[in-house]
């Protein structure tokens, strides 16, 4: 299935796809993966939904900031995602950061979920479905939500993963990175296992890797090793200087520093739809 036709498969669905974007180690590039990835998704006119449900809300400020540079106005996050869950209601949450790009915003009061959840679940199975009813109304308005998890909540993890249709592993090319994956895939079967969840692994995207440095390709040979060849992303994501700069000023592309980390998201993005493509030609089969 070419990338066209992806495409077309994924806006004729009823919901959302929703790709969970994770790593158990943190600082191994999942926020920066989500944002640039949910920007190449929304220039392809692509109806995309990023769902910040990290405390440190790094997605909210990128993506905010993002907004800013495309608007003259100053635009205040009235609503967080944890005053939205308290209310059990996320439909009015969503922030316009551009055409075909929406926000879920975050704040470090969501560094409280953990204790409200086991403080207003009954059992179990609440305290892991207590975000996908609030995310169902949600994905019957876009084409595709990515979710920015945090490296060390279980809980909002098992959330998280309970409502997702892949997992996209984002690995920086360091030995505590690859561990981090190792138990992060780990997690992800004792789940499928315990709730007989559809979520599939997309694959394994390698982050600020340098090509010159014996132990980055060590890791990535590593990675292939343990996963799979086919499940390590063919593009890898080299260390760019502008990268570290879109959490500065919001993403932009005025000159060919910006230009060269977009180009490569977009081959990162079009190889996420070819994988995609896969498994849907994969279920059509069957």
């Amino acid at each position: 299935m070419n990338i066209p036709d992806v495409v077309k498969a994924i806006q004729s669905r009823d919901e959302a796809l929703t790709i969970v974007i994770g790593n158990q180690k943190g600082g191994v590039g999942k926020t920066t993966n989500t944002y640039l990835i949910a920007y190449t998704l929304a220039k392809m006119g692509i109806h995309t939904l990023v769902a910040d449900l990290d405390p440190q809300a790094n997605a909210t400020k990128t993506l905010m900031l993002t907004k800013s540079q495309q608007e003259d106005t100053v635009y205040s996050i009235k609503k967080t995602l944890m005053v939205g869950v308290q209310e059990k209601d996320l439909t009015d949450l969503p922030v316009k950061i551009m055409d075909n790009l929406d926000l879920i915003p975050s704040y470090i009061d969501f560094q409280d979920f953990t204790k409200y959840l086991y403080q207003n679940t009954n059992n179990e199975y609440e305290e892991t479905h207590l975000l996908e009813p609030l995310f169902n109304p949600l994905k019957k308005k876009y084409d595709v939500i990515l979710l920015d998890v945090p490296p060390f909540s279980i809980e909002i993890t098992r959330n998280a993963v309970i409502f997702s249709d892949f997992a996209l592993i984002s690995l920086q090319t360091h030995d505590d990175s690859l561990s981090g994956a190792e138990e992060y895939v780990n997690t992800l079967s004792k789940l499928q296992q315990e709730y007989q969840l559809d979520i599939e692994v997309i694959g394994i995207l390698p982050m600020l890797h340098d090509a010159r440095n014996g132990v980055d390709q060590t890791i990535i040979q590593s990675a292939k090793d343990e996963f799979g060849e086919e499940n390590v992303f063919t593009n890898i994501v080299t260390q760019m200087a502008r990268i570290k700069r879109f959490p500065i000023n919001g993403i932009t592309d005025k000159d060919r520093f910006d230009k060269r980390v977009l180009d490569k998201y977009q081959q990162v993005t079009d190889e996420l739809l070819s994988r995609i493509g896969l498994f849907i030609d994969d279920k059509e089969a069957k």
